[in-house]
């Protein structure tokens, strides 16, 4: 029901479909954010409710729109629109189950005889679903992908400046995300702590908004307010100008503990030109590579965030190269358009193989 990297992810997928030739809808509850967000951003929406998987009066209403509507294929992201779509499955319609988080996978019937094929996100999660018995013929890995338009070190961002009455010697660290435990954000504070004890020119943004009603945001302003660093760490909520943010930053922070496949941020960063500190975590390490296209540290550690960030602001020969090395990668490597190209052709193969009436 929230609004993240996945659903947002999903949208512009969709919408990509759409303007290159192909139909696409997005099933998804009628109350929930991505219908909201998606109906904002011009997608194509079933409202459905899909909390409840084994509802076969759901399952038949997909298996029905999908018939009249002609629908190749169907991706689910989860595992109750997986049951749900499991119906169509068996009756002829390729199913591709999505897998975007680095979490133990609990149930793997979906994965081993439950769908066609799996996107795996990342590099570890494949690796996982391999070591649990899936084909690795059955996985591929398409990892995440940036507007290289959206994003680009031609970015407007002075306004930012002017908004949060910056001076020209403050220097910018930004972590952007849902506010949640697995995110990371209490090293991030920790780590704003530890630099501010040295220095007052480092301005450090957490941009976003909390779930769980806020539980955890409001924690987070508390101890921002008990260590008086109120001036110098800005909490914004829920912003739609993450590029100008990025391109405001110095150095983008991602602290995340867990869950985390390879995170939008990291090349939505690099084609900014900017410089990526993230934990070693998940799949952030298949794009974020030590002293070649960032600087990785520990999870759940304040100090090594704190250190790297000190290095990379007082050592601008380093920075700048990683930068460069960063930003010629996700041009040759990581723009959307290669992402769905990879996407796009293993919907071809698995519609033409159910077309010729062989397994998909």
């Amino acid at each position: 029901m929230e609004w993240g990297g996945q659903e947002y992810r999903t949208v512009l997928e969709s919408n990509y479909l759409n303007a290159t030739g192909h139909t696409s809808w997005i099933a998804c509850h009628p109350r929930s954010m991505l219908f909201q967000k998606g109906r904002d951003l011009g997608a194509n929406l079933l409202p459905m409710d899909l909390t409840q998987p084994w509802r076969l009066d759901r399952a038949f209403k997909i298996h029905r729109f999908c018939r009249r509507n002609g629908i190749d294929v169907i991706n689910s992201h989860g595992s109750k629109d997986s049951t749900l779509s499991l119906l169509s499955y068996v009756r002829g319609i390729p199913l591709v189950r999505s897998r975007q988080i680095t979490n133990p996978i609990k149930k793997m019937f979906s994965y081993k005889y439950g769908c066609s094929h799996v996107i795996a996100t990342a590099t570890v999660i494949k690796e996982s679903l391999i070591r649990r018995g899936v084909a690795e013929s059955k996985i591929t890995v398409v990892g995440e992908g940036v507007d290289l338009e959206e994003y680009s070190p031609r970015i407007a961002s002075d306004y930012l400046r002017r908004e949060f009455n910056l001076s020209p010697a403050d220097r910018v660290v930004v972590n952007i995300g849902m506010v949640r435990e697995d995110k990371g954000q209490r090293f991030y504070v920790e780590a704003a702590r530890r630099l501010l004890r040295e220095t007052k020119d480092i301005k450090f943004f957490l941009v976003g908004e909390g779930v769980a009603g806020r539980r955890l945001e409001k924690e987070l302003k508390a101890l921002v307010a008990r260590h008086g660093m109120e001036d110098n760490f800005i909490m914004t909520g829920y912003r739609e100008d993450v590029p100008s943010f990025i391109h405001l930053s110095d150095l983008v922070v991602i602290a995340s503990t867990g869950t985390e496949a390879q995170s939008r941020i990291a090349p939505q960063t690099f084609a900014t030109g900017r410089t990526v500190v993230a934990t070693d975590v998940g799949g952030l390490t298949d794009l974020v590579k030590d002293n070649v296209t960032g600087k990785v540290v520990p999870p759940e550690n304040g100090e090594a965030i704190a250190s790297a960030i000190k290095l990379l602001l007082s050592n601008e020969k380093l920075k700048g190269e990683l930068e460069g090395n960063a930003l010629e990668f996700a041009r040759q490597e990581l723009s959307f358009e290669t992402m769905m190209n990879k996407t796009v052709d293993l919907y071809k193969t698995l519609a033409d193989r159910a077309k010729k009436g062989r397994p998909s």
